[in-house]
Parts: C-alpha cells; sequence; structure tokens
C-alpha cells in the first residue's frame, strides 16, 4: 500500500467506536451492542470521510475504489472470520437499521440516564462527546447532500408550475407551497447549522474533510434562495442545452431576445418555447420508437396515441414520458419522471394558446416567463435524473442523435 493510499489519523476513525472499545464486554454485551458494532461504526466513518475528501485527486467512483484498502488499514491483522460471517449475513438494510437502532439508543433520554449512572459522569462524557463527534460528520455528510439537491428542488418547483392542484393531487406531489420543496432543504440546512452552533464546533479543526461554505449557514431568506437557486437553472439550462444542440441553444436565447427587443416579442417567444420542446422531443426519439415505448410500458393507455389520415401517431404526452424517462422502463416509483413530463405537454399548450391569441400583455410576458422557467427546471431534472443517471453511455448517444438532427 502507498503511503498516501494510507488514511491519515485516527480522525479517519470513528469516535463512538473507540469509545466503545473501553467499555468491557459484558457491558456492552448488557446493553444489547454486539461486538460488530464498533467495527461497523469505523467502517462507515472511514467510508464516509473518503467520500467526502476533495483533497485526494480523483473522481467520486476512483475514491470509492480505494476503500478496500482503506479497510485494510482499518483491521491490519484481518477481519476476524466471525464477524466476517456475521455481515455476510446481513442484508444492507439490516445493517443500516442496525447502526440507526444504535445510534438512537445513545440519543434516547432514559437509555442515556441508564447509561449515565452504569458508567460514571466521566466515562459518559466521553461517550457522548464521541457520538456528537460521529454525528457531527454525518451531518456534514447531509448538508452537503441537501446543499447539492437545492437546484433540483428549484427545478422541481418550476416544472410543477403549470399543473393544477388536482394534476399534483392525482401524482401524490406535495402541493400546499410553491416553494415546499425548496424550503424544506433550507430548513433543514439552518437545523444542521444550528447544531454546530450549539456546540461550538470547529468542524475544520476536527479533522473534517469540510468545504469552506459547509462551516457557514448563510443568512438569507427564501426568496433570496429561490432567486440564487434560479440563476444556477437558468446557466445549467443553457449548458445542456448547447451540450445537446446549437439550435436548442438559439431557441432559448432567442426567447429572452424576443421578450426584451422585438415589437411581436410575446408571439414569437411563445414560438421559441413551442419550437425548443417539439425539436427536443422529436429529435430524442423516433415515432416508432415512442410507440413502441408506450405500447410495452402504458399499453392500452388511450392518452398516448391518435389517428391522422388513418395511421397510428404518438401524442405529446406519449413522446415527452419516453424522453423524461430516457426510453428506460420507468421505476416503481417514478412520479417525478411523470410530473416533468406533464409539465413539458402543460407548458407546451399554454405557450401554444399565447402564440395564437397574440395579444402581447405585459401578463402574457410574466407568464411566458414562468412558462418557460419550468421548461428549464423540467429538462435540468430529467437530464440529471434519466439521462446522465445509469449508463454512461445513454447522455452520449442522445447528443449523437442531436448531432446527426443538425
Amino acid at each position: 500500500m502507498h503511503k498516501a493510499d494510507v488514511p491519515r489519523s485516527n480522525e479517519q476513525k470513528s469516535a463512538l467506536a473507540a469509545e466503545l472499545r473501553t467499555i468491557p464486554i459484558n457491558v456492552r454485551r448488557a446493553l444489547g451492542i454486539p461486538n460488530i458494532v464498533p467495527d461497523a461504526l469505523d467502517i462507515a466513518i472511514l467510508t464516509l470521510h473518503e467520500i467526502l475528501d476533495e483533497s485526494t485527486d480523483g473522481s467520486w467512483e476512483s475514491r470509492l475504489g480505494r476503500l478496500p484498502e482503506r479497510i485494510e488499514w482499518l483491521f491490519p491483522n484481518g477481519f476476524p472470520a466471525d464477524k466476517i460471517a456475521h455481515l455476510s449475513n446481513m442484508s444492507e438494510t439490516a445493517m443500516t437499521a442496525e447502526l440507526d437502532r444504535h445510534f438512537a439508543r445513545f440519543k434516547n433520554g432514559s437509555a442515556q440516564r441508564f447509561l449515565n449512572r452504569l458508567l460514571g459522569t466521566k466515562e459518559f462524557h466521553r461517550l457522548e462527546m464521541a457520538f456528537e463527534t460521529d454525528w457531527a460528520l454525518i451531518l456534514v455528510g447531509f448538508r452537503r447532500l441537501l446543499r447539492a439537491v437545492m437546484p433540483v428542488a428549484q427545478a422541481l418547483e418550476d416544472a410543477a408550475f403549470p399543473l393544477s392542484k388536482s394534476e399534483l393531487k392525482a401524482l401524490a406531489i406535495l402541493s400546499e407551497s410553491e416553494t415546499v420543496y425548496l424550503r424544506l432543504t433550507l430548513q433543514l440546512d439552518q437545523m444542521i447549522g444550528a447544531y454546530f452552533e450549539h456546540r461550538d464546533m470547529s468542524l475544520k479543526g476536527m479533522g473534517f474533510p469540510v468545504r469552506a461554505s459547509e462551516e457557514i449557514t448563510p443568512s438569507v431568506d427564501l426568496d433570496q434562495l429561490v432567486a440564487t437557486m434560479r440563476g444556477l437553472l437558468d446557466l445549467e439550462a443553457e449548458r445542456r442545452a448547447g451540450e445537446l444542440s446549437e439550435v436548442l441553444l438559439r431557441k432559448l436565447r432567442g426567447f429572452e431576445q424576443a421578450l426584451d427587443n422585438s415589437e411581436d416579442g410575446v408571439s414569437q417567444a411563445a414560438s421559441s418555447l413551442v419550437e425548443f420542446i417539439d425539436r427536443l422531443l422529436r429529435t430524442a426519439f423516433t415515432r416508432d420508437e415512442i410507440l413502441q415505448w408506450t405500447s410495452t410500458h402504458l399499453p392500452g393507455d388511450k392518452l398516448m396515441t391518435f389517428e391522422r389520415a388513418g395511421v397510428v401517431q404518438p401524442t405529446k404526452r406519449a413522446a415527452a414520458l419516453c424522453f423524461a424517462f430516457a426510453g428506460q422502463t420507468p421505476a416503481y416509483d417514478s412520479t417525478l419522471q411523470t410530473m416533468v413530463a406533464l409539465s413539458l405537454v402543460k407548458v407546451r399548450a399554454a405557450a401554444e394558446k399565447i402564440k395564437h391569441a397574440d395579444r402581447g400583455t405585459v401578463e402574457e410576458q410574466a407568464e411566458l416567463r414562468q412558462l418557460m422557467q419550468s421548461v428549464r427546471g423540467a429538462l435540468i431534472f430529467i437530464i440529471r435524473f434519466s439521462w446522465l443517471m445509469g449508463e454512461s453511455s445513454r447522455y452520449e448517444n442522445l447528443r449523437q442523435r442531436f448531432i446527426k438532427a443538425a
């Protein structure tokens, strides 16, 4: 093993595991803590360190690929055979539940009082501090995840805008607030910040692989956060559109230019929006591919096809659904993909209506901007979660289709 590959200090081990090992085995047994728990905690904390640590070269996948060497460092004499057998007989769900159960035990008030009496105040305090240290690292990881999904939360909020309350209810999507997803992520982030501040924790000083921004709880309100996230989404939508097609990128930019500069701006912007959606859907999949997908995954659904001159054609809803699922088999819980697909259909219909009304009012301008924001949100969610996840070639294949269609 290379020296650079060896974990740098005991900070990458579980503080709680170290304290648990100081408790006599018979006491741990009386508390219902199996011998495997300290080792499992060490592995969990080491894995989290490795995932969060951006100081080393390499991608996320390569850092995870080094985990076997990291774990070998934890157990230089080999992992005990009886513990291997115990772990091999547990499913991932059971293993997670076991760790959750023991973390919950330390947060339970009556269990804490019992431990305090059993171990003594000094030892119990050390155990409590060790638990809070491990828990803080877990919260750092959760905060990073929360901040990564904030733009996605806003994308979903924007994509949901064209849908009625009854449509959202039918999809089992929360509809009490237009900002329910983003508000939840902001509140959770603030709760994590309060946990750190209440304990006056220096995350960097504790040896955590933390970003500077993760030590700070931003003092922003929801409106400011929405504006920031939408700015990020606008940039990402332009980048993704440009990756796929110069024509798509021109449609995005032409939309704004028409609204800002053209005398017939509303009608032109509405046309750009309709054309953007149409080009996106018809280039991603052919008519036959969409029909095959719907007959396989949505057989008998009358909203998927219509006839034109005696020829069966896919509806816009069918094309949007096929695109939203990247032509793949829908997962068991695929509500969000269905929602963003329906959003594209609703946006197109609304833009088509505005284009033909051709009144050019301020209200229509505002509605069109919101509709475009919905398209951006839907596009980013679909690309991130349907095209970029899964097979690595999926998104590149989509790009090649647009190149051939140019």
